[in-house]
């Protein structure tokens, strides 16, 4: 049953049948539209708890021709629904809430509000440090294993991984240039090319190992 038919089946209601005003919270019950318009249904403990509203649009910090931010919330999540003109048959989602069940994936416990976050359901991070001396982006997967982070007071890119790192331009060069480059490994080093090779220097060029072969 729709929201609308719930309420106008209720007697002594039908005043407000079609007319809610102010804001309610809602819980998501459907997140698959048909239609693929980002859109959700809820339920509305207070009124129900099996019948559900029509689909709802949400309001998104950015939206247009596929494009903008998007973030849909799961089922069973709390939100914070209007209705269009007070008119039930058109809810629309204004913000997503946390709760005692489902809190925040950081807190400000020094209450200086440094940090702002965007975590994913399985774990993966981009966290902002506004911290004064210390201000960081990062870029972290579910496993803690895999990151980017910009360090603006060391004015540093780091990349790490436990797995592979690829660089790949297959159409494109990948150039590198820097006041000093160095690579080293633990185990191997293989550098070929599908073409020609060279190697040039404009002061001394050194090549140093037990065994140096040229053919």
């Amino acid at each position: 049953m729709r929201l609308f038919d719930l309420l106008m089946d209720n007697e002594g209601r039908e005043a407000i049948a079609s007319r809610i005003y102010g804001v309610v919270v809602g819980v998501v019950t459907n997140n698959e539209d048909p239609e693929g318009l980002g859109r959700v249904k809820v339920k509305f403990p207070w009124l129900s708890d099996e019948d559900e509203s029509d689909w709802a649009r949400i309001a998104t910090p950015m939206a247009g021709n596929e494009r903008g931010i998007y973030f849909l919330p799961e089922v069973d999540e709390e939100v914070l629904v209007v209705f269009e003109h007070g008119d039930v048959r058109f809810p629309y989602i204004i913000g997503f809430l946390w709760n005692g069940q489902e809190p925040p994936p950081t807190t400000n416990e020094d209450g200086k509000n440094n940090i702002r976050v965007i975590k994913s359901r399985s774990g993966h991070v981009i966290r902002l440090n506004d911290e004064e001396g210390k201000e960081t982006i990062e870029i972290v997967d579910k496993t803690e294993k895999n990151s980017i982070v910009f360090d603006t007071a060391s004015n540093t890119i780091a990349i790490n991984s436990d797995g592979d790192i690829t660089l790949s331009a297959a159409q494109g060069n990948i150039k590198l240039e820097a006041q000093n480059i160095e690579i080293k490994s633990t185990a191997d080093t293989k550098v070929e090319s599908g073409a020609g090779m060279n190697l040039e220097a404009s002061s001394t060029m050194n090549l140093k190992g037990p065994t140096i072969n040229l053919n």
